[in-house]
């Protein structure tokens, strides 16, 4: 039984690692997300304008950071949750579409 269940589990994450696209609503924000492979960059499509984000620093999590339309956005990860900030402002919580 132990065995069925780690198998279960591998094959789970090789399935979820294999795919680097994602969905999301932040808000009023449909996000549409790709990952490049080796996850320095983030191309993301937020209602319909594309941009790309890059890796930066973060205490905890995975951060990226872009510019678009004179707005600094900033896409936060943990785990399987997500934030976005728009400059300064506050975060805006995402659900999975």
């Amino acid at each position: 039984m132990k065995k069925i269940i780690l198998f279960g589990a591998i094959c789970a994450l090789v399935s979820a690692c294999t795919s680097n696209d994602s969905d999301i609503v932040c808000g009023e924000y449909n996000v549409s997300m790709n990952m490049s492979d080796d996850g320095e960059t983030l191309t993301a499509v937020i209602n319909g304008d594309e941009m790309t984000l890059n890796h930066a620093i973060s205490a905890s999590g995975a951060r990226y950071v872009g510019e678009l339309n004179d707005t600094i956005v900033t896409l936060w990860n943990q785990g399987t949750d997500w934030t976005m900030f728009l400059n300064d402002g506050a975060p805006i919580e995402c659900t999975s579409k």
